[in-house]
């Protein structure tokens, strides 16, 4: 039987467009479908527009030659993510019918690679904790983690192929990892952020759910950088567990060990790395930086409208109010050593292999889950990817996460293909 067209992976629907198999539009009509089906259950979508989109998909159809790598696909943006004429409300009651009237740098660039803007994914309130309206699809009395969660369950749910996330601390490879999709972090500042609502400048990263690491370099592709050639060997990985290995559950535990094992009867040379032991003070530098950065975001929400602001996020500002100078330059310190290990680890790996979360989503809809295994990956700006492998004691997924060189995401993709290959 032929695989329903919204449940296609980007980089195959993608190649059955160029053979003529494929209408984009046919892919729209899917992908709304299974949104009328699934949405009142899964709460992934703020807004849609699905006669934006089909008026997008026709006029692609006409085209002789596709546009460029994304030609045809649809995109769940997540509603920080300036959009020209749908609402940018940011999960907040502040923004609730706020339209920018422009789309962010980072829209632009895949619109004009052929891709369809099918409408605004939910966030968390300015992508912080407090948690929005979706549901894991999975199961929907758990969490599908937050900041990006409606484009997470958007994508793991068949209602779109790619959507938009961004991270600030975990917010792209922990709903990545809950959800049971593919999620990539690039390195810091590796995309224009130019219309994305900021929470924390010197942290916010733009990244992207989809269903298989080849569908990475796609995006990447539109955004103007050249695939990786295919690894010729087996990669050498530095099996991190990380100072913080007895906080995963046991059944994540368990699972990264199996994936080890399963790389190095495939080829790979996986040896331990052991975090250094001074990296234990990387997380609180993360949220130190975070919550001042926060200050300086939201001074002007908070000036105006407190009483829209979630206690969250109010407890996330006064926390920022109190961190010092001596505290920021203490942060910068330790960046500058922990990537200094870093580049020792490079010598000897190609890339890490660490947790992605501490297991499976948790139950419930008020705790988005907790960054602990992304926060200082996070503040070093490295490149990561999660990917799904295998479920765990609740038959929700459960993630690896793949952690790369800074500036070499397309080698890091490259690594994922093989990776996902030897997993299958």
């Amino acid at each position: 039987m032929a695989t329903a067209p919204n449940k296609l992976t980007a980089s195959a629907a993608v190649q059955r467009m160029a053979q003529k198999r494929l209408k984009a539009r046919d892919l729209v009509e899917a992908c709304l479908d299974r949104i009328e089906a699934r949405e009142g259950q899964v709460h992934a979508w703020e807004a849609l527009d699905p006669d934006g989109a089909r008026r997008r998909a026709d006029q692609l159809d006409k085209r002789a030659r596709p546009v460029g790598p994304l030609h045809g696909i649809p995109l769940a943006v997540k509603d920080i993510i300036a959009t020209r004429t749908l609402p940018t409300t940011c999960g907040s009651p502040i923004y609730r019918d706020h339209v920018v009237g422009k789309d962010a740098a980072c829209v632009t660039q895949l619109v004009q690679a052929g891709a369809i803007v099918l409408g605004k994914s939910v966030t968390t309130e300015f992508a912080g904790a407090h948690a929005g309206k979706t549901h894991n699809p999975h199961n929907l009395r758990h969490t599908p983690a937050g900041s990006s969660s409606g484009s997470a369950a958007a994508v793991a749910d068949f209602m779109a192929p790619v959507g938009y996330g961004t991270q600030t601390a975990g917010s792209v490879i922990r709903p990545g990892a809950f959800n049971g999709v593919v999620a990539y972090k690039g390195t810091y500042g590796w995309a224009d952020m130019a219309g994305v609502k900021p929470y924390a400048k010197s942290l916010d990263t733009l990244g992207f759910f989809v269903r298989e690491a080849n569908d990475l370099a796609l995006i990447r592709a539109a955004y103007g950088h050249a695939p990786a050639d295919p690894p010729t060997r087996a990669p050498r990985i530095g099996l991190c567990r990380t100072l913080w290995w007895d906080q995963a559950d046991a059944s994540n535990r368990k699972n990264i060990e199996a994936a080890a094992r399963a790389l190095r009867a495939a080829g790979a040379k996986v040896r331990t790395w052991n975090m250094p032991e001074n990296w234990d003070g990387l997380l609180t530098a993360q949220n130190r930086l975070m919550s001042k950065e926060a200050t300086q975001s939201y001074a002007a929400e908070r000036k105006r409208f407190p009483h829209l602001l979630s206690a969250s996020l109010l407890g996330v500002l006064e926390t920022g109010d109190s961190v010092s100078r001596a505290q920021l330059a203490d942060v910068k310190k330790r960046k500058q050593r922990a990537h200094a290990d870093l580049a020792q680890a490079w010598e000897d790996f190609d890339f890490l292999l660490a947790p992605a979360a501490k297991g499976e989503a948790p139950a419930g809809l008020g705790n988005t889950g907790d960054p602990l295994f992304n926060r200082f990956w996070t503040l070093l700006g490295t490149p990561c990817i999660a990917l799904p492998f295998n479920t765990g004691p609740f038959g929700l997924p459960l993630s690896l996460q793949l952690v790369g060189p800074l500036r070499d995401d397309d080698q890091l993709v490259a690594w994922a293909r093989w990776v996902e290959q030897h997993l299958s």
